[in-house]
């Protein structure tokens, strides 16, 4: 018999991948480590590996979570998308134990690889974890028990203070694909126009190639410094967030593409818990956290971020400090304790 309302006490967390991946980090990791800290929720959290330590922890867990699972406990497959021994033991595990159990999908992964792992797990567990409204419309063909769990954000308490002296306009990811696309059509001719002093910081820029286009697209434009940072490390959330305080701005792109309009829309929520208000597209999942004209602005052209750059620059300190303080606000919306609330809703409210 199905347990209803009940607190949940543990988690089993199954990534697809280990922490250099984004997901892995802001919706298993960081995440489960809250949940222990202020929820008093244990967790084994699992990445497939090959090492004998690797191997014995994902034994552990796949054996307690089959012959002596605890109580109050959700069962999360998250992103699993292959064909080898790791999915196959989880689909094996979630046919005996489906009670409980979670799928997790944060990007549109159906629609990059051979999507027959993803349809089986969202048919197979009894629920889904939709890092998007896009991704809980595509996947309800496959199960109606469904939670749309906006990506959360760690709150270090690292928090913007004030702006700088020179504009300073931020970017930080993974410099390629459609994300490095829609910075060269709609952001970059718009920093061209711009005739007053500013600095452009690249956060994320890997390739020697990207580097020498970024430097060489803007050599003629005397009034921007290009900042490029090397040797991040992604694991260092306190160095990535210090990072992020020193924009004035944060640029979200996303193009009006299946697989963009699919993501959960981490970047736009990083800066705001940094106290950085957003310039946009006014595309999901976005447009569920940037309030147009209170946290961030929406832009559609070269022209619409041409307008909102200038209009940073002139605005007053005051009035700038009114953007940082309601991004900030914002956090409410996707923090831990928002997340933590999806995943209750899941066990007890579907």
């Amino acid at each position: 018999m199905k347990l209803e309302n009940k607190k949940i006490e543990f988690i089993y967390w199954f990534a697809y991948y280990n922490l250099d991946s984004p997901s892995v980090r802001y919706r298993a990791k960081y995440p489960l480590d809250f949940f222990k800290k202020y929820k008093s929720v244990e967790s084994y959290f699992i990445v497939p590996s090959y090492r004998p330590k690797g191997i014995y922890l994902f034994i552990k867990a796949y054996l307690s979570a089959l012959f002596f699972r605890k109580p109050n406990s959700l069962i999360v497959i998250q992103r699993v998308q292959s064909h080898f021994i790791y999915s196959t033991l989880l689909k094996l595990l979630i046919r005996i134990k489906n009670q409980d159990t979670v799928y997790d999908l944060d990007d549109a992964d159906y629609l990059e690889v051979n999507p027959k792992t993803i349809y089986f797990f969202a048919k197979n567990c009894e629920k889904i974890s939709a890092g998007s409204k896009q991704i809980e419309k595509y996947l309800r063909q496959f199960n109606n028990r469904i939670v749309h769990t906006t990506s959360p954000t760690v709150d270090l308490e690292i928090v913007k203070a004030n702006r700088n002296t020179i504009l300073t306009i931020g970017w930080i990811g993974g410099f390629g694909g459609e994300h490095k696309d829609s910075l060269i059509e709609l952001v970059f001719p718009a920093l061209k126009e711009l005739t007053f002093h500013l600095k452009l910081i690249v956060v994320g820029v890997l390739k020697l190639d990207d580097i020498k286009f970024i430097k060489n697209y803007f050599q003629s434009n005397s009034n921007i410094e290009i900042e490029i940072p090397l040797e991040i490390d992604w694991n260092d959330e306190v160095d990535i967030q210090k990072r992020i305080a020193l924009f004035d701005v944060g640029l979200a792109t996303l193009t009006n593409s299946e697989m963009q309009i699919s993501k959960s829309g981490i970047k736009a929520k990083q800066y705001m818990n940094n106290g950085v208000p957003v310039l946009s597209t006014n595309l999901p999942e976005n447009s569920t956290v940037i309030v147009d004209g209170v946290n961030g602005y929406f832009c559609e052209t070269i022209t619409d971020f041409k307008e909102r750059l200038n209009q940073f620059y002139n605005m007053t300190d005051t009035d700038y400090l009114q953007f940082s303080k309601n991004a900030r606000k914002s956090i409410i919306n996707f923090d831990h304790n928002k997340y933590f609330a999806d995943f209750e809703k899941i066990k007890n409210g579907i």
